[in-house]
C-alpha cells in the first residue's frame, strides 16, 4: 500500500466554514438593502412634504399685507390630491409680524407635518 500525502478537493470542514462566511455576507447584504429601501422611502416622503410647503409659500407670498397684519386673507392652505400627500399630512400657513404691526415686514411660514412618528418641514420667508 502506498500513502497519499496530496489532498484532492475540499474537506467537509472547509466547505462548512465557507458556507458560514457566505451566509454572513448574504445576511449583511439583506440588512443593508432593507436600510436603503427604508431611507429611500423616508427621503421620498420628505421631498413631497418639502414640495407642498414650498408651493404653498409661493402661493401665499402675494397675500402678505403692508403694514403687517397677522390675519390672512385665505387661511386655508392649498392641499394637493391625496395621492401626492405623504401619510398623515397636515399643512398650516402662518402670517406673523416679527417687528411689530406698524412695520412693513411680514413673516410667512408654511409647516407640513407628516408620517408616523410626526416629522416636520417648514419653509418661511420675510415679505415686504
Amino acid at each position: 500500500m502506498s500513502k497519499h500525502d496530496a489532498q484532492s478537493g475540499f474537506s467537509a470542514v472547509e466547505l462548512l466554514i465557507s458556507l458560514f462566511i457566505a451566509v454572513a455576507f448574504i445576511a449583511a447584504g439583506y440588512q443593508l438593502y432593507g436600510a436603503i429601501v427604508k431611507d429611500g422611502g423616508d427621503a421620498r416622503m420628505r421631498a413631497r412634504a418639502n414640495d407642498i410647503a414650498y408651493d404653498n409659500l409661493r402661493s401665499y407670498t402675494p397675500q402678505a399685507t403692508n403694514p403687517c397684519t397677522t390675519v390672512t386673507p385665505n387661511p386655508t392652505p392649498a392641499i394637493p390630491s391625496p395621492s401626492e400627500l405623504p401619510p398623515n399630512a397636515t399643512i398650516s400657513v402662518t402670517f406673523s409680524c416679527p417687528y411689530g404691526a406698524s412695520d412693513p415686514v411680514t413673516k410667512l411660514s408654511v409647516t407640513v407635518l407628516y408620517g408616523t412618528p410626526q416629522q416636520e418641514v417648514t419653509h418661511a420667508i420675510f415679505v415686504k
